[in-house]
């Protein structure tokens, strides 16, 4: 019994890193696109240095390969919040200016 716990376990782990692996993939896929389309020099850097920070996620996600606890999920899904929400600022402090 204690084998089918530590296999679900497991895979309930795994999930949750794929999970992230596959949202960083997609985002980074999405502000590369941005960048290609953008005309202004700021936008781009913003862009730019969140395609940084994803892809350095990425990058430590994908040479850890240990068990990502619940703890660790949640402080990189509030990363990648972060990331956007501050993309997300900038680009309203230049619609502003």
């Amino acid at each position: 019994m204690s084998k089918a716990i530590f296999w679900q376990y497991n895979e309930f782990v795994q999930s949750r890193k794929e999970k992230i692996v596959n949202m960083l993939i997609s985002e980074i896929i999405f502000l590369k696109t941005r960048v290609k389309r953008a005309n202004n020099k700021d936008e781009i850097s913003y862009l730019k240095n969140a395609l940084d920070k994803l892809d350095y996620l990425l990058n430590q996600l994908k040479n850890n390969s240990s068990d990502m606890p619940e703890g660790d999920f949640d402080k990189i899904i509030m990363i990648i919040y972060k990331i956007f929400k501050e993309i997300a600022d900038n680009f309203e402090g230049e619609i502003r200016d």
